[in-house]
């Protein structure tokens, strides 16, 4: 264990015993899924920082409202359209039935690339945005300093934010990401493209069923970029929760509610 860690103590070794982690067979995706699973499938996403251990308290509250939640983890190497494409081809490949993909903030934007014939029969977009313009008065999001920085350096700057932050949830889970659970190459690469993200072309979108889910608290994803978002999708439903940047973590009752709702 990570010191100063304690409270994901217990969360993390049930996720662990109940959504056993295996990997994908083309070797890019790994995802944790129940033994035995049950009910709808979810494909749950994480954003540019998280990892699927990020979904411990979420996990079991979606999986007791009957639903399969199926966690996945993803390389911040390759291409968004690609990353999309592989996610496709992971639902395929479990033989998934009418499987919702729900995306958080940097996987929200690029899972706009699935394919509308694809095998997603809808989709859960939480903490989007448009493109990289929107996040930009965040400091986080400086494109030339993150190309500048070591991919370990980088990382690095993260732990010690992470660890310099109160005791909570969040601040031990983003610790843990930051000390072994995401490697720095995926991280940098994730960010990389974050903060050069464009819109998605219409004609490149999803054109399914959507919801947008966005938090009133959001730090990260401020009121201007959420009502981007929003404006972006006139057809989706949209749901706003409290939570933060990371509702799945800060509020994750809400958060299960809010998906069982959506599908």
């Amino acid at each position: 264990m990570v010191p100063g860690t304690h409270l994901t103590g217990e969360p993390l070794a049930a996720l662990d015993a109940a959504f056993p982690r295996t990997q994908g067979a083309d070797g890019a995706l790994s995802f944790r899924r129940a033994a035995s699973p049950s009910g709808r499938p979810v494909l749950l996403l994480p954003g540019a920082s998280g990892t699927s251990e990020f979904f411990c308290l979420a996990a079991p509250l979606l999986a007791a409202g009957g639903v399969d939640p199926v966690l996945v983890d993803y390389p911040g190497t390759l291409a968004p359209r690609e990353l999309a494409r592989r996610t496709e081809r992971l639902a395929l490949a479990l033989g998934l039935a009418a499987p919702v993909a729900l995306g958080c903030s940097y996987s929200a934007w690029w899972l706009q690339h699935a394919a509308t014939d694809g095998p997603f029969d809808a989709l859960i977009l939480c903490n989007g945005f448009v493109e990289a313009e929107d996040l930009k008065p965040h400091p986080l999001f400086d494109h030339a300093a993150i190309a500048a920085t070591p991919a370990e350096t980088l990382r690095e700057e993260w732990r010690e934010r992470a660890a310099s932050a109160p005791p909570a949830m969040l601040s031990e889970l983003l610790l843990q990401a930051m000390s072994g659970w995401l490697a720095a190459e995926d991280l940098k690469g994730r960010l990389l493209e974050v903060t050069s993200s464009l819109p998605v072309p219409l004609r490149e979108r999803f054109a399914g069923p959507v919801t947008v889910v966005d938090c009133h608290d959001d730090p990260i994803v401020g009121e201007r970029a959420r009502a981007l978002f929003r404006d972006s999708w006139p057809e989706a439903v949209h749901r706003e929760i409290s939570g933060g940047h990371y509702p799945y973590v800060n509020a994750p009752e809400e958060f299960a509610r809010t998906v069982l709702a959506a599908i």
